[in-house]
Parts: C-alpha cells; sequence; structure tokens
C-alpha cells in the first residue's frame, strides 16, 4: 500500500521515495524546521475543523485501509448533513484521507485545508495560481474518492487569509479563505493512476539515479540530501554555480550551456558580464588566490558615519493562526532584539529586549526601543538586509499609530550593511552567499555560530519562542535555559555586524563586549 505522503515524495523526486522505505534510517535527524512545518500544519488543521461547528465527523479507525474506507462512507450516509473530517479512501493500493468533506444540497465539497496563505497578485487583491503540490494533493484524494460512491460535486483549497486581522475574543470566522478549484483538476486526477504504477516501478527496483539539485528543498527540504551528496559525482572545486542571484545563476547557465565551463576560474573577465560584473570579478579573483577581496569603498562609505552608532537585530515570531488582536496571519511580531552600541571613543554597550510571556511583545518591545535608541537623532542604525527590520517597523507603526513617529525616524536611519558587503567584500568561503552566517566565519573564525547553545538560526530563534512561550510541559528551569540561549545568539548576531562593519573599514578586530 502506498499513501498521499508515498506520491508526494515520488512527485519530489524519486529517490526521496525510495529511501523513505527501502533506508529510511540514513535520513538526517528532525530539525527545527520540520518541527516548526509540523506544528504549524497541526495548529491550522485544529483551527480547520472547530471551524465546521462542534457536529463533524470524524471516524478515528484503526481498522486496515479499506475497512475504514468503508466504514467511513458509512458514517457518511447516516448523517448526510454533517461535515466529515479525516475522513479515510482507499482505491487500487493507494490511501489518502480527505481533510473535510462538507454538504453543500445533497453533494460534498472536498476540502483540503493548507498552512499557507491564500495565494494573490502584486496587487493584493487579484487570486494567483496555488502551489503546484497543493493541486497535486487535491487530484490525489479526488482519484482516490471517485472509487466510491461518494458525489463529490468540487474541490477547494482552505487557505489562510492573511489579509485579514485577528479581531480578538476567539472569533476566528475570517481565518481561511477557500480557494475553488475548476474543471481544470481533472488534468492533475488523470495522471494519479500513472504516478502510482511509476511509484510502484520505482519502489521495486534498486536506488535510483538521481543528482542532488534544486528539487532537493521544493517543495519541502529532504532528509535525504545530505546522503544524496555524498553519492554525487566530483564536481569542480569552484563551481560557477556560486555566481549569485537570479542574474548570477542565469549567467552561470548561459556560460555552461555556451562553452561548458563547469568552474568559476574558467571563464575571462570580459565573459562575467551584466550590471553586478565587479561582483562576479572578486569572487573569481578571490578563488582564484584564495584570499579574501576588499574593497575601499566601504570605509569611505561607513568612515564618516557619526557616534554613536547603533547595530540592531529583531528576532520574530510569524503565527499561522494569530494569538493576538489586530495580527494577521504568519505577520511578523518582533519578540526580541539586540543592540551594540559603538561610541566615537571606541568603548561599546549592549542593550536587549526578550518577552517570553505569551502576551504580545510588540509594545513593549517598542517602548523598550525607544529607551535605548533615542528617535530623534540622527545616527546610524545598522542592519544586515533591512528589508526585515523595515518591514517590522511599519507593521508596528500601522499596529500601534501612538508609536509611529518614532517608529518612522528610526526607518530613516537604517543603513543595510548587506549590499556594502556585496560591493566590498568576499572570501572564497563563502561560497557565493552573503549570508551574515556566511561572511562571520570569513572575519572572525572564533565567533561560531554552530557552537551556540540550542540557538543557531532564525528558524531555531523561533522554535525556541514557541516552547518558552506556549508549551505548558516547558518547566521554569527549561525556559530560563530558552532565554539565555535567544539572548546569547541575538547578541551574536550584532556583534557580527560589528565584526563586518570593522573589516569593510579596514580596522582591527574590536574586542569582544560581554
Amino acid at each position: 500500500m502506498l499513501t498521499k505522503s508515498d506520491l508526494a515524495s515520488y512527485r519530489q523526486c524519486p529517490r526521496k521515495l525510495w529511501l523513505e522505505k527501502h533506508n529510511p534510517g540514513v535520513a538526517n535527524p528532525g530539525d527545527t524546521t520540520t518541527w516548526r512545518r509540523a506544528r504549524d500544519g497541526t495548529v491550522v488543521g485544529e483551527k480547520a475543523r472547530e471551524l465546521l461547528g462542534a457536529n463533524i465527523i470524524w471516524p478515528r479507525t484503526g481498522e486496515p485501509p479499506e475497512q475504514a474506507a468503508q466504514k467511513a462512507l458509512q458514517l457518511l450516509n447516516a448523517t448526510p448533513a454533517h461535515p466529515g473530517v479525516e475522513i479515510p479512501l482507499y482505491r487500487d493500493g493507494l490511501y489518502a484521507r480527505a481533510d473535510a468533506l462538507v454538504p453543500a444540497n445533497g453533494v460534498y465539497i472536498l476540502q483540503e485545508t493548507k498552512a499557507s496563505t491564500f495565494p494573490l497578485k502584486k496587487d493584493k487583491v487579484t487570486p494567483d495560481k496555488p502551489e503546484d503540490h497543493h493541486l497535486d494533493d487535491v487530484a490525489i484524494q479526488l482519484w482516490v474518492a471517485s472509487a466510491s460512491v461518494l458525489a463529490i460535486q468540487r474541490a477547494e483549497l482552505n487557505l489562510l487569509n492573511n489579509q485579514w486581522r485577528y479581531p480578538g475574543d476567539g472569533n476566528y470566522s475570517g481565518l481561511f479563505r477557500p480557494y475553488p478549484l475548476d474543471a481544470s483538476i481533472q488534468n492533475l486526477v488523470d495522471q494519479v493512476p500513472g504516478w502510482l504504477a511509476e511509484a510502484q516501478l520505482i519502489l521495486a527496483g534498486s536506488m535510483p539515479i538521481k543528482v542532488t539539485g534544486p528539487h532537493c528543498g521544493e517543495p519541502y527540504d529532504c532528509p535525504f540530501q545530505s546522503h544524496c551528496e555524498a553519492l554525487d559525482p566530483p564536481g569542480p572545486e569552484h563551481p560557477i554555480e556560486l555566481l549569485p542571484g537570479i542574474a548570477g545563476k542565469n549567467l552561470a547557465k548561459k556560460l555552461k550551456a555556451a562553452h561548458g565551463y563547469l568552474s568559476l576560474l574558467e571563464p575571462s573577465p570580459e565573459e562575467l558580464t551584466g550590471k553586478e560584473s565587479a561582483l562576479y570579478h572578486r569572487m573569481q579573483s578571490a578563488h582564484r588566490t584564495g584570499n579574501a577581496v576588499l574593497a575601499s569603498d566601504g570605509a569611505a562609505l561607513l568612515g564618516p558615519m557619526p557616534y554613536p552608532r547603533y547595530y540592531f537585530d529583531f528576532e520574530g515570531i510569524d503565527l499561522p493562526v494569530p494569538y493576538w488582536a489586530g495580527v494577521r496571519p504568519y505577520e511578523q511580531i518582533p519578540f526580541q532584539w539586540s543592540c551594540h552600541i559603538e561610541h566615537a571613543d571606541g568603548h561599546f554597550e549592549h542593550q536587549e529586549f526578550l518577552d517570553l510571556s505569551g502576551n504580545d511583545p510588540s509594545v513593549p518591545c517598542i517602548e523598550s526601543m525607544i529607551q535605548s535608541m533615542p528617535p530623534g537623532g540622527m545616527e546610524p542604525i545598522f542592519v544586515y538586509h533591512k528589508t526585515y527590520e523595515e518591514s517590522r517597523l511599519k507593521e508596528l507603526a500601522e499596529r500601534h499609530p501612538q508609536h509611529a513617529g518614532s517608529l518612522i525616524r528610526y526607518i530613516a536611519r537604517l543603513v543595510d550593511l548587506l549590499p556594502i558587503v556585496r560591493e566590498n567584500y568576499y572570501h572564497p568561503a563563502m561560497r557565493g552567499s552573503f549570508s551574515i552566517k556566511r561572511v562571520l566565519p570569513t572575519i572572525a573564525p572564533d565567533l561560531d555560530y554552530d557552537a551556540l547553545e540550542g540557538v543557531t538560526d532564525g528558524t531555531a530563534a523561533q522554535v525556541a519562542y514557541l516552547y518558552a512561550a506556549f508549551e505548558p510541559t516547558t518547566t521554569p528551569g527549561k525556559r530560563e535555559e530558552i532565554r539565555k540561549n535567544l539572548l546569547a545568539y541575538c547578541k551574536q548576531d550584532t556583534w557580527a555586524m560589528v565584526e563586518v562593519a570593522h573589516r569593510l573599514m579596514g580596522r582591527a578586530r574590536p574586542p569582544w563586549t560581554d
């Protein structure tokens, strides 16, 4: 027997399905991203069932799949006016569960709930196309259900409406927005038997040959990626695909097709063209020599800026089902910030904020910022990837207009270190990435994110926050440990910016402030 999840794995990568069935032990242990995705799915599913009302049919059954499907059908026939949830379906060795079958005038609407937002075009009004793997899920269910006597009129995706704000008082009536699927879904339904036959054929043979690539992370990170990377044929030491961004990847593809280049060292400087040609040349030089390349423009830009200088970073949580009034699904709410303050005489001080109470942290966050960073000043506030901090400040100003003046003044003072790094610095160990976690080890190798306890990246910070603020089983001792880990992580993020700024200015490393 195969399941809908098995076919989803096959659709992502045949080798992924084969390994899940034949060699699951080589998978990476579940990481924080997997835990977060599973938690979001559980929370969203619970809320969707709750909104269907109290009289739902939920055939929690332990029978074999074919018998479970028959029992569920009997329950639906006995109470045709009630919606059914988690309805088992079975056909020709393929098992699936329908999230919901909602009665409508004697027939059913098959409803598939996802912890994803309703797709909108850039105007934020016109519906866009849903994700392909969501359509696959619905097609599989429709094909399996078509073997029963269920009268399914149509299917829809039940998606989060991220244009809706939670009004509070437990009123979630606007949380979901249905996306009706038209007759074109039948094209996918007709392909399901072929997917099933191909998946069965894959499982009957030896492990498929498949080289790792973008499919390893689409639609989800594959737990077998590390195992498969070890099986890949050896590639060049400096692959041309290191060229960053969409333009860089397109150029790499073009040069590879036209000249067969595999290494970044092969093209002549004249062939590394485009708006970011200076960056490509800097990268090529660094990989050729094995040494960092530092331009002088960073010093010219940063050197004259006034003191005190603020190095600032938010950590935020984006809940699919909002807990706090006025918040949209997946709106990022800052629960923590860190700020290193550099004074003209060379000494540093550190300020920080962290709220693990489970209450809306927004106003305490704003008030603590105003106390530590006078909003009326003109001194620079350094950030890394300005879009994130700028968006958080705009959203806080929108939700709390009494503080909007201060928050808007902060936005005007933001200085993004990321583009300055891209335009002035590159080390071959960065491997084409300008993430601060890739840049920092090339400047301060003793500051290793992997050496931090418990929280080593943004997703881990969100998971730690969820455990501390909302998990009832978290003990006071564990909550205190989480608090220390979160403070250490965010503090290293802002000190990393200090290190980066001093490197860009050609200065010696400043002493770590504790």
